[in-house]
């Protein structure tokens, strides 16, 4: 029965954004959001319901290209000059690289789940190019709501976990992950999701949309009163994930943010370098929010409990406890797993998809995971130290190109640099989570929105020039319709 209600599902999500292919944004979410209960619901739990979203993306794809929307490359503005070199030579890299893992280890399969890590989001960059080009801030707008209200709602499911309710929807996949520390001993709640970092990983977007959102706009009272109970009811989640890097994104976005507004803005050298030794300390922080928070089977039989009404001071103090718990772990996290990478598999690596998260599902070694924790080591693994160069290289180049539209949107229009300032901090939260910690980038969906959320950055200044020309157009016909209703002056007097 379940999978008649997902093929129904899916066919109503691929007909609507095959039609309409602007819809794809919002679909995707609901797909997103709904593909980890239906698998929970589905006999053996398949794993293909994790791509059910790409799978929503993929029509939404074609939708465009049906509607003669250009999702050629080069309709990025700097593609030929700066992004074609580097775009072309990964590609060859990321072609090497399958063909490395099919000859190295017989395996057909994780080629294919290695270059979704990589292709998804370069394929998202076009289309949320275009989207906003058409769009506009206001279609920015109505997608960031049409997430921020939806994932509030789903987040209702970690609260009932976290408070004991029982049910099949809840609750990750799998054995699960046990939080330990401040007398805890117990399983990570993720509710609807299918694991606790992906949840935790929500939340946090959830917290970057919502201010994304809401700034620049003046709120009533009642309005603020509602933020604010929205705010606090994403940290009390946050916490309850028991993932608390969660947190420690949140304080680099906030602090990237201010940090770029001060120096484009506000010119004020002094207050961006405090806001960015502030995102190196939350950086810091990140290191030990990834630290072994559950070491599977081997502690799970302590029998260690603390009571029910010690359990949410406990959930907070652990979450708390990020900020003064800063272990050494960018040597175990940073480097140290590129050169075991390196040692283990030679400088060409070990082939594309075998640092990838869902490998284990077709047949990939249990020794691949010794590096995949890393950012840079799960790139080493799936692309050698040439491989991680052209990464590299592709990714300043990006970052050269964002900065470039920051300094462009800062002259010419502050609302549109502070949406852009916005979604340059998510990115960077996320590479830094990135950096020490992998196992959410393998979801389909984050990979989509991290991509969305370049494409928007990279589209904003065309957006700007529209909507300010068009603002422009429309006060010049006011002015002369105006003119036109001004009342002839009556001359008096005798002649």
């Amino acid at each position: 029965m379940i999978e008649l209600i997902t093929i129904l599902l899916m066919l109503c999500a691929i007909g609507m954004v095959a039609v309409r292919w602007r819809l794809g944004l919002f679909v995707c979410v609901v797909v997103a959001l709904l593909q980890d209960p239906l698998r929970k619901l589905a006999p053996g739990k398949p794993v293909f319901y994790v791509i059910l979203v790409g799978v929503t993306f993929g029509a939404a794809w074609l939708g465009a290209w049906a509607s003669r929307v250009r999702l050629s490359p080069d309709v990025i503005y700097g593609w030929r000059r700066d992004l074609q070199t580097p775009v072309l030579l990964f590609a060859v890299v990321l072609i090497a690289q399958s063909l490395h893992t099919m000859l190295r280890w017989n395996n057909a399969i994780l080629p294919f789940i290695g270059a979704i890590f990589y292709v998804a989001p370069m394929l998202a960059i076009i289309f949320a190019h275009q989207y906003c080009v058409r769009a506009g801030t206001a279609g920015l707008q109505r997608v960031l709501w049409f997430y921020v209200v939806l994932a509030l709602v789903w987040f209702l499911s970690i609260y009932l976990e976290s408070a004991g309710v029982k049910s099949v929807v809840l609750g990750e996949v799998g054995v699960g992950q046990f939080i330990y520390g401040e007398g805890l001993n117990v399983k990570a709640n993720s509710g609807f999701f299918r694991a606790a970092e992906i949840a935790a990983w929500h939340v946090s977007t959830t917290a970057c949309f919502l201010f994304i959102a809401l700034n620049g706009r003046k709120l009533s009272v009642p309005k603020t009163l509602l933020v604010a109970c929205a705010v606090v009811f994403l940290v009390v989640i946050g916490l309850a994930t028991g993932r608390r890097k969660m947190l420690v994104q949140i304080v680099i976005f906030a602090s990237v943010y201010m940090s770029l507004f001060a120096w484009f803005l506000k010119g004020t050298a002094r207050l961006a370098v405090g806001a960015v030794v502030a995102g190196i300390v939350g950086f810091s922080l990140v290191l030990t929010a990834v630290g072994p928070d559950a070491d599977d089977a081997a502690r799970q039989n302590t029998g260690f409990r603390v009571a029910q009404t010690d359990r949410s001071s406990a959930w907070v103090n652990r979450g708390l406890s990020v900020f003064a718990d800063i272990p050494d772990r960018f040597e175990a996290l940073g480097y140290r797993p590129v050169a075991w990478a390196t040692d283990s598999f030679g400088w060409f690596g070990a082939g594309l998809g075998t640092a990838s998260q869902g490998g284990q599902y077709f047949g990939r070694d249990a020794s691949f995971g010794g590096a995949g924790e890393g950012g840079l080591g799960k790139v080493t693994m799936d692309l050698g130290l040439p491989g991680l160069a052209v990464f590299l290289w592709l990714a300043v180049t990006i970052i050269r190109l964002i900065w470039q539209r920051l300094h462009v949107l800062s002259r010419a229009s502050r609302p549109h640099a502070t949406m852009a300032f916005g979604f340059a901090a998510f990115l960077i939260s996320n590479v830094a989570a990135f950096s020490v910690a992998t196992q959410a980038f393998g979801d389909v969906f984050i990979l989509l929105t991290l991509g969305w959320t370049i494409g928007f950055l990279l589209a904003l200044p065309a957006a700007a020039g529209q909507e300010i020309a068009a603002a422009a157009r429309t006060a010049q016909a006011a002015a002369v319709q105006n003119s036109y209703a001004m009342p002839t002056p009556v001359r008096s007097g005798l002649n």
